[in-house]
């Protein structure tokens, strides 16, 4: 061994990186210390072996033909792998792998330096995990407030059903019913039959589409008027105006359009709770969908509430967090609409309007190809 090369060992040993070199038919030829460590096994026992014999089998022929396939164009890849230890514990690598090239062009030889990125992949899944949380939460959240919507619209027919059936009930007593009277209201029995039947298969509809997740692209206007057709009733019910502005021909927006449809559910929603706490005749509820700019689409919903303080626009969007009494909202509204629009790559701001209330605006890119 000449000078260099013990030199060479010894930064190499010194190293808390694994470093492994192999030949073209994968059999190592070095490895150091670190990398003895962490799969524990002595020097002797890895020399000679093929590097692949380290891999879970589910992983072992993605990663071999991955680094296989390095030109000297493309010399050098990243794979992370992971390892299964004595212990039973799964830990993950991530390996840069260089492959040595003669002058002809052929393999001499590879090398990688690997580090063990286990700790960053665990917080990787515990994020997911989260994300995934959320979802969920979103879900029962959306649906809490619709559900409300349709329990208002079901009450109203199965309130009439209540009277036309009592009305005929009257009218069996008295005998000798106005001819035609009780066909009469028997078919207005069934009409509200019928729209209860269609309040039920909207809301089947939406469910559908919510296990479905159909990929973009959306129309932002038909999303916005399916969402105001599930909460309508639940926001004129508590006295409140809801009108919508909805330019026509507007660029499709990257879907699925039932996240479209969350993200307007919830805006209202909040602007529904913050006008509970507003007094007067003047309480309304604005939605307007418009082109903004080349290849964008603005969605707001404005209130006239008594909006909020600018000290925590910052804050309105976190998980949990809510001005509302406590006990009356878990403060995820605002925090599922953020989640909606970060994924379909937008923005959204809340802002105090000049003339009292909260204005909150949505900026949606147009879906791919259709900018412009």
């Amino acid at each position: 061994m000449t000078p260099a090369d013990s030199i060479y060992r010894a930064v190499v040993e010194d190293q808390t990186e694994l470093i492994r070199r192999f030949r073209p038919d994968g059999r190592l030829t070095f490895v150091n210390g670190a990398f003895c460590r962490f799969y524990e096994k002595t020097r002797p026992e890895l020399l000679g072996s093929h590097f692949s014999e380290l891999l879970p089998a589910a992983e072992r022929e993605a990663v071999v033909s991955r680094i296989y396939a390095l030109t000297p164009a493309e010399p050098e890849v990243v794979t992370e792998p992971s390892y299964t230890g004595r212990d039973g514990r799964v830990r993950f690598l991530q390996y840069v792998t260089r492959a040595i090239f003669s002058d002809a062009g052929e393999v001499v030889e590879y090398q990688s330096v690997g580090r063990d990125i286990t700790v960053q992949k665990e917080a990787e899944l515990t994020l997911a995990e989260a994300r995934r949380a959320m979802e969920r939460a979103a879900r029962v959240t959306t649906l809490a407030v619709i559900g409300g919507g349709i329990a208002h619209e079901i009450n109203q027919p199965l309130s009439a059903i209540r009277l036309l059936a009592a009305s005929a009930r009257i009218l069996e007593e008295r005998g000798s019913p106005p001819p035609g009277e009780m066909a009469r209201l028997l078919g207005e029995i069934a009409a509200q039959v019928d729209r209860i039947d269609a309040i039920v298969n909207h809301l089947r509809q939406h469910l559908r589409r919510q296990s479905a997740l159909p990929a973009g692209p959306c129309d932002p206007g038909a999303a916005v008027t399916a969402a105001l057709a599930l909460v309508e009733a639940q926001v004129r019910a508590r006295d409140i105006r809801l009108t919508s502005r909805i330019e026509a021909d507007l660029p499709p927006v990257d879907g699925p359009s039932i996240r479209i449809e969350e993200l307007v559910i919830n805006l209202v929603d909040n602007a529904r709770q913050a006008l509970a706490r507003a007094a007067g005749p003047d309480r309304e509820i604005t939605v307007a969908v418009a082109r903004e700019g080349p290849g964008r689409v603005a969605l707001t919903v404005a209130d006239t509430g008594p909006g909020f303080d600018p000290a925590l626009a910052a804050t309105l969007f976190e998980p949990f967090f809510t001005t509302k009494p406590a006990g009356s909202s878990m403060g995820l509204g605002l925090s599922i609409v953020r989640t909606i629009v970060d994924a379909a790559g937008g923005s959204v701001t809340a802002e105090n309007r000049p003339g009292g209330g909260a204005l909150f605006r949505v900026s949606l890119p147009a879906f791919a190809g259709e900018a412009g």
